[in-house]
């Protein structure tokens, strides 16, 4: 006859092993479901040009899984009706939290072109893109030098790519960031960094 209380006292290391591998699965299956939880993302509905003020046609809600890039959008949480586009913004793109500015500090923005050479700027460029201005001097003694930090790119000319010579990029800035880069013009030239992130 088979003794349960029996059995139970010559396997009980085996039993107790499995119950607590049991137990760790479970666990992290629930923390796996409870990280992948989706999140309510504003996304465009259409395509939303630098400039343009945002209203409740232009959002919608989208539930997405984005991890930690998640922090780089606006949750559906955030009031983004009455913003200013400061950056292109592709149709159905979840909208960057880089990409908008409150109404009255639009007003504050300028368009610079500059022609960049070829050479002093990433061959992929394009609106949107978020970049470093550098100063390269023309006297070798002296040291290169930032010049803009975190400006967005609003248009590239690749026609003028094309054509060899300098690249023209409508760059879109604080007004005070534009003499100190425009300063830099008349002692060297201007090397474009692309922000990796």
């Amino acid at each position: 006859m088979f003794e349960l209380p029996h059995f139970f006292a010559q396997h009980s290391r085996r039993i107790i092993a499995i119950t607590a591998i049991s137990l760790s699965l479970l666990g992290a299956i629930g923390l796996a479901a409870a990280t992948q939880t989706a999140t309510p993302i504003w996304a465009a509905v259409h395509e939303l040009a630098p400039g343009s003020m945002i209203t409740a046609a232009d959002i919608t809600r989208v539930d997405a899984t984005l991890g930690a890039s998640q922090k780089r959008y606006y949750p559906a949480t955030s009031r983004l009706i009455g913003n200013v586009v400061t950056r292109p913004v592709g149709a159905f793109e979840f909208i960057p939290t880089n990409a908008l500015a409150q109404a009255g500090a639009t007003t504050d923005m300028r368009q610079l072109p500059l022609g960049i050479a070829k050479s002093d700027l990433p061959a992929d460029l394009g609106p949107g893109d978020r970049v470093d201005l550098y100063e390269v001097p023309k006297d070798a003694s002296q040291a290169p030098g930032l010049v803009g930090a975190d400006i967005r790119v609003q248009s590239v000319d690749n026609k003028s790519r094309d054509l060899g010579g300098s690249v023209t990029v409508l760059f879109l800035l604080h007004q005070k960031d534009i003499l100190p880069i425009v300063d830099s013009l008349t002692s060297g030239r201007i090397v474009v960094v692309r922000n990796a992130l």
